[in-house]
């Protein structure tokens, strides 16, 4: 400092022999410099001394940063790892989707093949069907013929039959025809002359005295007629029908019909109602032996339309558990996407906080 002063008084005699004019430097002008510099040596220690404060700071904030930057590599690491396993069991969830959408993909194929096959063999069986029972509505009028013929039967009638001492030839010739049709014993055939319609017509003998009369005098006569028209109808065959033949198309020598209702009731209204239902059950077994094997094969292809709606049921519940299956392997991966997704964002916040 007092070398300054003495700078300065030597300026001052400079000053003097140059301008002609005293500047004086006094003990005041002294002080006042030195309060001076005291101000401003404060003020650049208080200035220094606060940026040492600052940086001291800095430095502390950047040790905690640092660890904290340390710490977070560490949660980052973590993360990480549970990110690739979360990724990993992604994958594998992904790969047995996609497995599961291709199973419910060849199922549904399959399905879908199953049952067009089932629809089509399904329509094809119905019109079968539909053609089976024209068929058989055709023989019905027939049955219902028969069991009308039958219900017409009145029990006096059958009295009245069985209290005749000597039954016509008539009488003879129709109940021969329900022993055949019942399958029960006839007499050996031999040549015999009938008088029926007052003339004579050449035939076969009857079986009326050892064979007939006694079916005429069972008490369920009626009632068998009645049940073969509901159960044995179908069991009639063609070696019956051959030998109903003759008697059916039997015509007197100058050609009228013998085996008809209008001359059976010419000795009783219960050989009527015979007559037609043994003519009715040779004409509806005619017509349901068309019907017959079409039936028995539809039976076969009902069973096997059966068969294929049972596989199509089979082949349905197989998909709808797969497609439940994809449907519970979906939601399972969507929460696993989610869970990954939540895992990749909050690693990617941490890298954020680390830069």
């Amino acid at each position: 400092m007092g070398k300054v002063h003495d700078l300065v008084t030597e300026v001052c005699e400079i000053y003097f022999s140059r301008m002609r004019r005293h500047v004086y430097v006094t003990p005041k002008s002294y002080l006042s410099f030195i309060e001076l510099y005291k101000e401003v040596y404060t003020k650049k220690y208080n200035g220094i001394d606060v940026e040492e404060s600052n940086i001291v700071k800095g430095l502390d904030c950047l040790k905690e940063a640092a660890k904290g930057v340390e710490e977070l590599k560490i949660d980052l690491r973590k993360e990480e790892i549970k990110l690739k396993e979360a990724s990993d069991v992604t994958d594998k969830l992904l790969k047995e989707l996609e497995v599961e959408n291709r199973k419910a993909k060849e199922k549904a194929d399959e399905v879908a093949i199953v049952a067009e096959n089932c629809i089509i063999q399904k329509n094809t069986i119905l019109a079968e069907k539909d053609q089976a029972d024209k068929d058989l509505a055709v023989a019905l009028p027939f049955l219902r013929r028969a069991e009308a013929a039958v219900d017409s039967i009145r029990p006096q009638d059958i009295n009245e039959l069985r209290g005749m001492r000597n039954a016509v030839d008539t009488t003879r010739l129709i109940l021969d025809t329900i022993h055949i049709l019942f399958q029960r014993p006839l007499d050996p055939c031999k040549p015999k002359s009938m008088n029926i319609l007052k003339t004579d017509v050449p035939f076969v003998n009857d079986s009326y005295d050892n064979c007939t009369k006694l079916t005429l005098s069972s008490a369920t006569f009626l009632k068998d007629l009645i049940d073969f028209s509901a159960n044995d109808k179908d069991n009639i065959n063609e070696e019956t029908i051959e030998l109903l033949e003759p008697y059916l198309t039997l015509h007197t020598p100058d050609g009228r019909e013998i085996f008809t209702g209008t001359v059976a009731k010419k000795s009783s209204s219960a050989l009527e109602g015979m007559c037609v239902w043994a003519a009715a059950m040779s004409d509806y077994h005619k017509q349901s032996k068309i019907v017959k094997p079409k039936l028995r094969l539809l039976e076969i292809k009902m069973a096997q339309l059966k068969e294929a709606e049972f596989n199509l049921a089979a082949a349905e519940a197989e998909l709808a558990e797969v497609t439940a299956l994809k449907e519970r392997l979906r939601k399972k991966f969507d929460a696993q996407m989610a869970e990954k997704n939540a895992l990749l964002e909050k690693a990617t916040k941490t890298r954020k906080k680390m830069d």
